[in-house]
């Protein structure tokens, strides 16, 4: 059974957004294998444990990632399973790109990326010049919500009237990203269900998904990002 939970913070959710984003930017080197059997992410796991809507799908990572370790040539494996998911067709894979999920046809740089383009901007944020892919590549959004996420925790300790502003500004931008990574990630989470049939990717898309929905339904929540629980693991 799942531990009493302690709520999710603006910062541990900044650390999901980011481990996140690091998973699905690239296939995984051997530093990030090595990272998988740290004792700092057996803690993250035990902490996702203790939250009733995250324990199944963390448990289930936790499994994913025990069941990958065994795999011979691992890291060459997980490329592999990688290229075939997100850099192949749609019709066998999950492609991470929020304009491919926009009307009937699989298509590139479309409305989604330009309102990415413009949360970026509103952020102050721009995508690396080494990272050679669209704004609403999925990576991107994520590190842009732990981006987000990081600024909230810094101001929701200020009583100060300018930061009471920025925090009002920053929930607004977390909701615009949340509500437009939430129009796809469903139907990304389901493809890497059905198309994943080792399960490691298929594993961290629905353990993405519950925190999305956990995230979004907090930042909706009134007065939510205003009274922000800034405390550690």
């Amino acid at each position: 059974m799942p531990q009493q939970a302690t709520p999710l913070s603006a910062q541990h959710y900044a650390c999901l957004y980011a481990w996140l984003a690091g998973i699905f930017a690239r296939e995984l080197d051997d530093t990030q294998l090595t990272q998988l059997q740290s004792a700092d992410l057996q803690a993250w796991l035990d902490f996702m444990d203790s939250q009733p809507a995250l324990h199944e799908t963390s448990s289930n990572v936790r499994r994913a990632i025990s069941a990958l370790l065994l795999r011979p040539d691992a890291r060459l494996e997980l490329a592999a399973d990688f290229a075939g998911l997100f850099l192949m067709t749609d019709k066998q894979g999950a492609l991470p790109y929020a304009s491919c999920y926009e009307g009937d046809k699989v298509r590139f740089r479309r409305d989604a990326c330009l309102q990415m383009q413009q949360l970026l901007r509103d952020a102050g944020m721009s995508v690396r010049s080494e990272f050679h892919e669209p704004e609403d590549h999925l990576a991107v959004i994520f590190e842009l919500l732990s981006h987000l996420k990081f600024a909230a925790g810094e101001f929701s300790t200020d009583e100060h009237t300018a930061a009471h502003d920025e925090l009002v500004t920053l929930n607004a931008l977390q909701q615009r990203t949340l509500g437009l990574l939430l129009m796809w990630l469903p139907d990304f989470a389901a493809r890497c269900q059905a198309h994943d049939p080792f399960g490691f990717y298929a594993a961290l898309s629905a353990l993405a998904l519950q925190l999305v929905q956990l995230d979004a339904a907090q930042v909706h929540a009134p007065g939510a990002q205003l009274a922000a629980d800034t405390s550690a693991i």
